[in-house]
């Protein structure tokens, strides 16, 4: 028989934690706790169309674009950071990515990212959709609605929209997305290996009122999901109140079946407790924090379009230098600057009726007019349909020094806005004024600790 006393290295944990996942997990709870003792593992995940560098860093087995790194290096001295070239993700929630190659979505989704801050899974959704269909991310606390916007501009796609919206809200625009990902706010027992505060502020009450909250949020927003179309349910918890009884939960509330998908044995990726088809990416298994995932499809009842009316093209007289061929045409709404977006995005937005008013943004901004002369929107600058031909390149120091809000002064052949690149990578503007340049990366986007010794080398060069 197992002792208590002697399986944790750590024995700070909840004690109602810590018999918990004795009793789930027995003679595999002594790993569990060792691996909880350690120092978190980092991983990014790669943007399939910006990083371009050669690395031999360790593949995460469900995303081909997911890497382990050795350390956690400082992401926000690094000008590929900023352009969108990758984004720091925890493994096991990249495991999403195989969810969305197994799933039949159709050609054009409409997808829905509810509980989206700060937008590692909107991410990680926008580099699968690689422009295609429309994606809205949705953030229900508005201060956490700029990292979210932030994360977004970087990856360049001008299929996204970000909204702030209680999920009863979105909840009324009926059976409008294919697909709706929910990433419930949860106890947090997968951030005790990188928070002490998560462990600290964890209790079986806290359990319980994050189920009850959980199921509101399921019950609010079911009815936006088509018929045919698909919820996935995570949490970065690892109990069953949470979990799988969620899923139960919907299971017999709605008109709904589990989706079982198949994954390599290899993966380690174990399956949580029967009816339902779900899993768990657990620390001691994969390396993870702990993630959990289920999904369920809504049964077909109807076949209801959502394409309707589209917002009207943009008849303003813009600045096309700096566009490639395959963009998108820019759109206004309401009074808004215009933006580029895809059909399927520039369809989606009147689809929402009165839930419009939430949204934050959508697409990507072109920028405006002052007087008679067009000033650029940073956005556009980490586009994926910016000119590759029309920036000026700057080297890292240069790059670095920039992204700080210094005034950088690469050679041009006329005055006027110019974007930046980094190794092929778009990154922002400055207005060139032949002896001097104005910086225009956005105050709250710079680097706040400048670094100290010279800049660090990129963590996948050797």
């Amino acid at each position: 028989m197992l002792n208590p006393t002697r399986l944790s290295l750590r024995m700070q944990w909840p004690e109602a934690f810590y018999q918990r996942v004795l009793s789930r997990l027995g003679l595999e709870a002594a790993s569990f706790f060792t691996v909880l003792d350690t120092e978190p593992v980092t991983a990014v995940n790669l943007h399939p169309l910006k990083f371009n560098a050669p690395m031999t860093l360790a593949e995460i087995p469900w995303n081909p674009y997911g890497r382990i790194l050795s350390e956690r290096p400082a992401f926000f001295l690094d000008p590929w950071w900023h352009a969108g070239a990758y984004y720091p993700q925890e493994s096991g929630s990249q495991l999403l990515a195989a969810v969305l190659e197994q799933l039949p979505v159709p050609e054009e989704p409409i997808m829905l990212d509810l509980c989206a801050a700060p937008g590692g899974k909107s991410v990680l959704i926008s580099n699968f959709l690689q422009g295609r269909g429309a994606l809205l991310s949705n953030e229900v606390i508005r201060k956490r609605v700029p990292v979210l916007y932030e994360n977004l501009a970087r990856n360049g796609f001008a299929n996204n929209a970000i909204s702030n919206l209680d999920p009863k809200e979105l909840g009324n625009c009926t059976e409008l997305f294919d697909l709706i990902f929910v990433d419930a706010p949860c106890s947090g027992e997968g951030m005790f290996r990188k928070h002490a505060q998560a462990s600290e502020q964890w209790s079986p009450d806290l359990v319980e009122f994050c189920a009850l909250r959980q199921q509101r949020i399921l019950s609010d927003i079911w009815p936006a999901l088509k018929p045919g179309g698909f919820l996935v349910y995570s949490t970065c918890t690892l109990n069953e109140t949470e979990n799988e009884d969620n899923l139960r939960f919907l299971l017999q509330q709605a008109d709904a079946e589990a989706v079982d998908l198949k994954f390599p044995t290899s993966w380690n990726i174990e399956p949580g407790t029967a009816p339902t088809a779900c899993w768990y990416s657990w620390p001691h298994k994969t390396g993870s924090e702990g993630f959990f995932l289920g999904i369920v499809q809504k049964r077909a009842s109807g076949d209801k379009g959502i394409l309707e009316k589209p917002i009207s093209l943009a008849k303003i007289n813009l600045p096309q230098q700096w566009l490639s061929e395959s963009a998108p045409p820019p759109h206004v709404r309401h009074k808004e600057q215009p933006a580029l977006m895809n059909a399927a995005l520039a369809s989606l937005l009147p689809s929402l009726g009165t839930a419009q008013h939430g949204i934050q943004h959508a697409g990507t901004p072109l920028g405006e007019w002052i007087g008679n002369k067009f000033k650029p929107a940073p956005e556009l600058a980490l586009s994926l349909h910016l000119r590759a031909d029309c920036s000026l390149p700057l080297n890292l120091s240069q790059a670095v020094a920039f992204l700080c809000g210094d005034g950088v002064l690469p050679e041009a052949e006329t005055q006027g806005w110019y974007p930046l690149s980094y190794e092929g990578l778009g990154l922002g503007w400055i207005n060139h004024l032949g002896k001097r340049s104005n910086n225009a990366w956005p105050r709250a986007w710079r680097i706040r600790q400048r670094p100290s010794g010279g800049v660090p080398v990129p963590f996948w060069q050797p």
